[in-house]
């Protein structure tokens, strides 16, 4: 059995020895033993290690399926793009952020799917990422499926798979998708807010959850004269004037922390130690827990307000003009009213009415007219309210009314708005003034407690606001306010603000709008007209700012850079040899009537080289009805420098001969208005040529606005109108394309 054995175990090794060179060579029993127990141990490490393997190889699916999940399901979008932009892989966030499935992504070119206004953006950055993602991240707006467009925030990171087939490695970008719309809008919240912050006329303090203050904002320092510096880190403490009981900041406090909100009278401290007094508007922010977190202070000085009601309180509480509470006794009983409605939950509603054309029967019948008008509008409205209504003369042609008792705000809209209506008509009927017929209307403003104010200054404020929305309606209406009145105030502050450093950062511009000859289509001169390029709202065009120029006093330097410009590019046509041509400029009603004027003209006209008669001024008929006799005063004198006067917008105002021959005019300008339906309106037809035959009469040139086809073109040429303006010859253009339009302007 041994001798089997041995020759078993031989002729085993020598089997296994012949599978390899030099194999075959003569093998004892004790080394077939050690060998074959080798082989034995080098199973079962194999055996061993295949199982490791196994283990391994789970290991490496359980992973893969959790990197499968996180990939698929991360709370980010992630594509995988190969170098020239196709999807090679969408996760599922991806793919519910664009309401497609992977078969409509995976595939496809992900610029397909960018917003087109964003596709420049993503091309000429998109190379950039293959070389270093790490650091860099573009916001760009994607397209949704059925959706709104989606705001994102895109970053990448580089990775590389090998082996492909081809046996190359290749790189692909790994690029995470951040939705960033809520992000943006909160940003652009901020953004107003701090500028709110920044520019209120009230002083603003914010404190911590101990009163120590972390914020002020200018106005506080403007009315305080304290610097944030001095102040910040401190409690309000320090401008406590002596003036209160410990006991009214005991009630003060127990009110706040009671129902979040204190306001109400307040003496306080300035820095040089001066007392003033404040209202104040305490409030308390409060965390999701309902814990304090800050208390914001609002305030304004009122020590002066104080001190005028004081003194007017010495006077009669009657207007005398019109026997109508005035402004004192109408204040009394309108916080009166508010303090009744708090205490009965009743509302009331206040209407602020300003006449219409009021300044026309002062200045073209005199002051003593109008005095009998205000005496006929006070009677008239007396007897369209109730005997428990206030009607008060508030000031000038201004009047305010108080209606109470309302036991819902339903009620109080139905009732204001029955009253403003029946006060409209009221006051449209004629008056009989100066022995003749005099028609005017009122604009109505409406404001609600407590809706839209809880204090007598904020109801009347925002009345006035509604009421100037009636005038920009047209007149003779009335308007609720809305929260798009505070919205918009919000705005036209923000375009104040910016109109400040518009001209000394050269934000303005001039564009030309040519006058042609109808008979020869010759070039008779231009136009100039100003143009706003905002920095962060594009391009806005006069109507956008010029209103609040005027109102801010900065129409003063814009008018005056907008003559010194126009001037200085008629003297380039000039000196190329137009020397007929005329250039023409817009005139404020501030720069009409400012003693400057007839200076600046007369140095722009020597510095430029320019005679005066290539110079038109524009005006409008309410600029020369404001004041008539300075007016007329003013337009002689600007007469003698040689410069054309020009009436703009004629027959959209008061259009009276009475008046438009005692003006030194040269040109008579129709508006737009009568222009665009000539061709349907008869009206318009014989307007125009009434307006025409005017101004031959009175040897005037005439130029017709807003000229849009040719039909307008044959109406007006055979008529006998001079000049036109319009898109039909040209829209306003730069002096640059004016100059590759017309050869003639261009250098010889």
């Amino acid at each position: 059995m041994a001798l089997y054995e041995n020759n078993e175990l031989r002729k085993q090794a020598e089997e296994f020895l012949s599978a390899f060179p030099g194999g075959q060579q003569t093998i004892n029993v004790d080394n077939m033993k050690t060998l074959l127990h080798e082989l034995s141990v080098y199973q079962i490490e194999l055996e061993m290690q295949n199982q490791s393997l196994k283990e391994t190889y789970q290991q490496l699916v359980v992973a893969k399926n959790s990197f499968s999940q996180l990939f698929e399901l991360a709370p980010v979008g992630y594509l995988k793009l190969d170098q020239n932009g196709w999807i090679h892989k969408a996760n599922q966030t991806i793919q519910k952020m664009l309401n497609l499935s992977s078969r409509q992504l995976e595939g496809h070119y992900f610029a397909n799917f960018i917003h087109p206004d964003d596709l420049n953006i993503f091309n000429s950055r998109f190379r950039a990422f293959f070389r270093k993602p790490e650091n860099k991240r573009i916001e760009l707006r994607l397209l949704k499926y059925n959706g709104p467009q989606l705001q994102i925030e895109m970053s990448g990171r580089l990775i590389t798979e090998s082996p492909l087939p081809e046996g190359k490695n290749s790189d692909f970008l790994l690029v995470t998708i951040h939705e960033i719309g809520d992000r943006k809008r909160l940003e652009d919240e901020l953004i107003l807010a701090a500028k709110v912050f920044e520019n209120s006329d009230e002083g603003i303090m914010i404190t911590d959850e101990k009163n120590r203050i972390l914020n002020i904002n200018k106005s506080f320092t403007s009315i305080t004269g304290f610097e944030p510096g001095e102040v910040i880190g401190k409690t309000p403490r320090i401008f406590r004037s002596g003036h209160h009981a410990a006991n009214f900041y005991k009630e003060m406090w127990a009110q706040l922390m009671t129902n979040g909100r204190w306001q109400g009278e307040i003496w306080n401290l300035k820095r040089n130690g001066e007392t003033y007094i404040a209202w104040l508007s305490i409030t308390s922010v409060t965390d999701m827990y309902g814990k304090v977190k800050n208390f914001i202070a609002i305030f304004a000085d009122i020590t002066q307000r104080k001190q005028q009601e004081k003194q007017i309180k010495l006077l009669a509480h009657y207007d005398l003009l019109t026997k109508l509470p005035n402004r004192v006794l109408f204040s009394d009983r309108l916080n009166q009213a508010i303090m009744n409605a708090s205490r009965l939950k009743e509302h009331l509603a206040i209407l602020f009415l300003d006449l219409d054309r009021f300044k026309l029967l002062n200045d073209t019948y005199g002051h003593l007219a109008g005095d009998i008008l205000l005496q006929d509008v006070a009677n008239r409205l007396t007897a369209c309210v109730r005997e428990t209504d206030t009607v008060c003369r508030f000031g000038g042609d201004e009047f305010i009314i108080l209606l109470t008792h309302f036991k819902d705000q339903t009620t109080a809209i139905e009732t204001s708005q029955q009253i403003a209506e029946k006060l409209s008509n009221e006051l449209a009927r004629p008056y009989s003034v100066a022995n003749t017929q005099f028609i005017t209307s009122a604009s109505i403003g409406i404001s609600l407690f407590p809706s839209h104010g809880t204090s007598a200054a904020e109801l009347i404020k925002n009345a006035d606001s509604a009421m100037y929305y009636a005038k920009d309606a047209g007149r003779n209406n009335f308007q609720h306010y809305t929260e798009e009145m505070r919205k918009n105030a919000l705005i036209r502050s923000s375009i104040e603000h910016d109109l400040i450093n518009a001209l000394p950062q050269q934000q303005f511009d001039l564009v030309y709008q040519p006058f042609i000859e109808l008979s020869n289509d010759g070039l008779f001169g231009f136009e100039a007209l100003i143009r706003w390029q905002h920095p962060n709202k594009g391009l806005l065009l006069p109507e956008a700012f010029l209103r609040i120029a005027e109102e801010t006093g900065l129409i003063d330097k814009m008018g005056l850079w907008v003559l010194e410009r126009a001037c200085q590019q008629l003297s380039i046509w000039h000196q190329q040899g137009n020397r007929q041509l005329k250039m023409s400029v817009n005139l404020s009603s501030r720069q009409f009537l400012n003693a400057s004027l007839f200076d600046d003209i007369e140095q722009i006209l020597l510095d430029t080289h320019i005679p005066g008669s290539a110079l038109i001024l524009e005006i409008t008929e309410s600029m020369m009805m404001q004041n008539m006799g300075e007016a007329i005063r003013v337009m002689h004198r600007l007469k003698s420098l040689g410069v054309m006067l020009s009436l703009d917008d004629f027959g959209t105002g008061y259009s009276s001969l009475a008046y438009l021959k005692k003006f030194p005019l040269d040109i008579l300008k129709i508006d737009q208005s009568f222009i665009q339906d000539l061709a349907n309106d008869p009206e318009d037809k014989m307007l125009i040529k009434s307006i025409i035959d005017i101004a031959q009469n009175m040897d005037l040139l005439i130029i017709a606005e807003g000229i849009e086809n040719q039909g307008q073109l044959e109406f007006l040429n055979k008529h006998g109108c001079q000049l036109g303006q319009g898109f039909l010859f040209s829209t306003p253009l730069s002096s640059a394309k004016l100059e590759l339009r017309y050869k003639q302007l261009s250098a010889h």
